[in-house]
């Protein structure tokens, strides 16, 4: 997979989780917390993959 690709694969996940995280803190405050956690993570990872991709 090109880094493209997995740029584009990780933004879509993380946009839909945005959406689920909604929906589930609405229900769950403690697992919206942790779905925003995951953002998070997927924001480093995007990140990490754009600052390699300048640095290279």
């Amino acid at each position: 997979m090109k880094d493209k690709e997995l740029i584009t694969e990780i933004q879509n996940m993380r946009m839909c989780l945005g959406v689920l995280r909604d929906n589930i803190r609405s229900h769950d405050e403690i697992a919206g917390e942790y779905a925003g956690d995951v953002m998070s993570f997927m924001t480093n990872i995007l990140s990490r993959i754009s600052k390699e991709r300048v640095d290279k």
